[in-house]
């Protein structure tokens, strides 16, 4: 029997949740859901673009493909961490993802914030 995983959203991707409208949210929160279930398995893998390096995040395409979502599955498959939803256009989520991964690797509050949302998981 397969468990499903726990997804978690940085307080940034709920920021980008609540960009969208009702329809398009409601859509997102679907696919979102999906990534309990085989996280590794869906989407597809980034890796390096010219505006940065993302390799280790997946990408889940929603919609007609207008709409990204850019995550990374923890070592033991047990947490999905989403870290931006956005747009296709211009490449907007993925640049947002670099943005934001960097800030996370560098801002000790960031960090510290992060790693407790992960304990708060495997520790409730």
């Amino acid at each position: 029997m397969m468990t499903d995983s726990q997804v978690l959203l940085l307080d940034e991707a709920k920021e980008d949740l609540r960009d969208f409208d009702g329809a398009t949210r409601k859509m997102l929160l679907k696919a979102i859901g999906k990534l309990r279930q085989s996280p590794d398995q869906r989407g597809e893998p980034l890796g390096s673009r010219a505006n940065g390096n993302l390799t280790g995040f997946r990408k889940l395409v929603v919609g007609n493909r207008d709409y990204r979502i850019v995550y990374d599955v923890r070592d033991d498959g047990t947490v999905v961490v989403i870290w931006v939803i956005g747009r296709r256009v211009n490449s907007e989520a993925y640049a947002l993802a670099q943005t934001r991964i960097e800030l996370y690797a560098t801002d000790i509050n960031k960090k510290t914030a992060l790693l407790g949302l992960l304990e708060r998981v495997r520790y409730p």
